[in-house]
C-alpha cells in the first residue's frame, strides 16, 4: 500500500515535468534538472519551519473575513513558498550558462517549484490516502506549476531586459518573477480557506473558475514562449549583441518594428522587451 500511494504522489508531478521538458526543443542537461528538482525538495525544510514559527499568527481557521484570510495566506503561505523557489531558481539557474534560451527559466523554475510539490505531495498523501492524491494531481499539483510558471516568464523578460542594459526593466521584472506567483498562490489558497470557513457552495465554482483560467493563461504561455527558440550566446557571438568591457549593450537601430509574437512596438534593439522574441 505504500508504494502505491507514493506511486500517486509522484506519478503527477513527474508526468508535468516532463511535459514541460518535452516543450523545449533544445532540451536542457537532465543532471542540471534533476539537480534543481532536488533543491526544489530540499526547500520544504526551510519553508516548513517559516510557516511554523508564524503559525499563530497566520492560523486562517474560523476567520471569515476574506482580505484577513488573504492576508494570513499571503504571510504565512505564500511568501515562503514562493520566496524559497524564487531563491534557488535565482541563486542556481538564472545565472547559469546553461540559461541561454527564454523558455529555459521556465523549465527550470518548474523544476525546482515541483520538487517542493513532490515531497509536499508525498506528505499529503501518505497521511489522508489516494482520495487526497487525486485531488491534489488535478489540483495542487498544476497550481505548483503554474506559479513557477508566471515566475520563470518573468524571470525571462528581466533577462531580455540585462542583455538590452535595461536597468528599470529588468528591476521591474525581477520583483514581478516573485510577486506574480505569490499574489496567484495566495488567491488560490485563500479562496479555499474562506469556503471551508463559511461553507458557501458558489466559492467551490468560483475557485474552479480561477483554477481554469490560471492553468489555461499558463498553458499558453508555455505553448508560446517554447517556440521562442532564440540563443543569446549566439547572437552576442555573432554580433548582434555586443559586449564592451564586460558591458553587454545592443546594436542601436532606428527602424520601428512590431514583435510578430505579442504585437509590442519595438523601436529599437535586437529582441522585443515584452517576450524577448529576437525581431533584428
Amino acid at each position: 500500500m505504500f508504494e502505491y500511494l507514493l506511486l500517486a504522489a509522484a506519478i503527477p508531478v513527474l508526468a508535468l515535468c516532463y511535459f514541460i521538458y518535452s516543450k523545449d526543443t533544445n532540451r536542457e542537461p537532465v543532471d542540471m534538472l534533476l539537480k534543481l528538482l532536488g533543491y526544489g525538495a530540499l526547500t520544504i525544510i526551510p519553508i516548513v519551519i517559516g510557516e511554523l514559527m508564524i503559525n499563530s499568527y497566520t492560523d486562517t481557521e474560523n476567520v471569515t473575513n476574506f482580505f484577513e484570510i488573504f492576508i494570513k495566506v499571503f504571510i504565512g503561505v505564500a511568501l515562503f513558498e514562493e520566496g524559497f523557489k524564487w531563491l534557488v531558481v535565482k541563486n542556481k539557474a538564472y545565472n547559469s550558462r546553461e540559461f541561454d534560451e527564454i523558455y529555459d527559466i521556465i523549465v527550470y523554475s518548474v523544476f525546482v517549484s515541483l520538487g517542493f510539490a513532490l515531497i509536499e505531495n508525498i506528505l499529503y498523501v501518505i497521511q489522508k490516502g489516494f482520495a487526497v492524491a487525486i485531488l491534489r494531481a488535478l489540483l495542487s499539483v498544476p497550481g505548483h506549476a503554474c506559479f513557477a510558471v508566471m515566475m520563470g516568464f518573468f524571470l525571462s523578460k528581466a533577462k531580455v531586459a540585462s542583455i538590452n542594459n535595461n536597468n528599470s526593466l529588468y528591476t521591474k521584472n525581477i520583483i514581478l518573477s516573485l510577486l506574480v506567483p505569490m499574489l496567484f498562490h495566495t488567491m488560490y489558497d485563500a479562496i479555499l480557506f474562506y469556503y471551508i470557513n463559511v461553507k458557501v457552495d458558489s466559492l467551490v465554482l468560483l475557485f474552479l473558475l480561477f483554477d481554469i483560467i490560471m492553468v489555461v493563461i499558463c498553458f499558453i504561455t508555455v505553448n508560446r514562449t517554447s517556440k521562442v527558440q532564440q540563443n543569446l550566446t549566439t547572437n552576442i557571438k555573432e554580433g548582434n549583441i555586443i559586449q564592451d568591457s564586460g558591458k553587454i549593450q545592443l546594436v542601436e537601430t532606428a527602424n520601428i518594428n512590431y514583435c510578430p509574437l505579442c504585437g509590442t512596438n519595438v523601436r529599437t534593439g535586437n529582441f522585443c522587451p515584452h517576450c524577448g522574441l529576437k525581431i533584428r
